[in-house]
């Protein structure tokens, strides 16, 4: 972040609660008073609480809840996934804007950010319910050197980011469903869409786009309470969103990083040890066609292997069907 103004929040958040001169600032950063003034004006409009004293210099008293870099890029441990970042308060579906950028060229692991969506988007053309400033949505660009099959295995290693993330973070226990959804206690609280740009045989873009219910109250979710939850809901506290998508994206970034160096055999293993119903009857349903039997396992590509009465199986894509629990 090379803009002024992010600098100054900077350095009055590293020095909380205490005051920083303006002479001080000014030598820091190499602006003059009036610069500074024009600066902590922009960032009091952005909904940061700054005091100014006279001979005392200006002191950050609060910080908006908000998912802008400043809140959370500094001090991330990344090597790729977040170092990159476009924000914007509204916009259709993070997902959509992302693919406008990744054809411009950005780099690998850029994130796209919105306090809201408009058009939020799941699996099979389904809605996601996008509220502004309670939930965490955004997409990651990614750039592997992969075939279009084995996108999935994309979209299942960030499916285990996000459930580690919740249970090391937050203590809830967090369960993947096949192929893209992270449940806690029966009920969704993510999330994930992968979208690709690729040839016959090479993928040049991959956007994993992930929505997390994180601050609706019961009353939020209204006639979904019964399918769904948020994180509030689930741990009793207003969550600081920014603190959330920063461990999250250090997470997506350690296991994008083993998937690259050691394949999808160590991801598959996380992935089953956090998977709901494995082992149980499930159903899996097409546009024109039903299936009952067990949940097996996933292959090298992490599509759905499916057991049957008789003793075949069968392999189903995530593209194709929906999975539910039998009964």
């Amino acid at each position: 972040m090379d803009d002024p103004k992010y600098k100054i929040l900077e350095l009055l958040r590293t020095e909380r609660p205490d005051y920083v001169s303006g002479e001080f600032i000014c030598q820091q950063l190499g602006v003059s008073r009036t610069a500074i003034w024009k600066n902590v004006e922009s960032l009091r409009q952005d909904g940061y609480e700054i005091e100014a004293k006279p001979r005392s210099g200006y002191r950050l008293l609060s910080s908006p809840d908000t998912v802008r870099a400043a809140e959370w890029l500094s001090g991330l441990q990344s090597q790729a996934i977040g170092l990159n970042s476009h924000y914007v308060k509204l916009t259709s579906s993070t997902n959509d804007l992302a693919k406008e950028l990744a054809k411009e060229g950005v780099k690998d692991g850029t994130v796209v950010l919105a306090e809201e969506q408009s058009a939020g988007k799941g699996r099979l053309g389904r809605a996601w319910q996008s509220p502004g400033r309670s939930g965490l949505y955004f997409s990651v660009i990614l750039k592997p050197e992969v075939s279009p099959m084995e996108v999935t295995q994309i979209t299942m290693m960030a499916s285990v980011a996000v459930a580690k993330t919740l249970e090391r973070a937050f203590g809830v226990p967090a369960r993947v469903k096949w192929p893209n959804d992270i449940y806690i206690q029966g009920r969704k609280v993510c999330g994930i869409l992968a979208e690709m740009a690729a040839e016959a045989d090479k993928v040049r873009f991959i956007v994993l786009g992930i929505g997390i219910n994180v601050n609706q109250s019961i009353e939020d979710l209204g006639m979904l309470e019964q399918t769904a939850t948020s994180l509030r809901a689930q741990v009793g506290y207003i969550v600081s969103r920014a603190e959330l998508l920063k461990t999250l994206l250090e997470e997506m970034d350690y296991l994008y990083i083993k998937w690259q160096q050691e394949g999808f055999d160590p991801i598959k293993k996380m992935w089953k040890d956090l998977a709901l119903w494995i082992g149980h009857t499930v159903t899996v349903s097409g546009l024109q066609k039903t299936w009952a039997g067990e949940m097996v396992d996933i292959d090298e590509y992490g599509a759905l292997v499916i057991g049957f009465a008789d003793g075949t199986r069968q392999t189903f894509y995530s593209g194709d069907v929906s999975l539910r629990m039998s009964g």
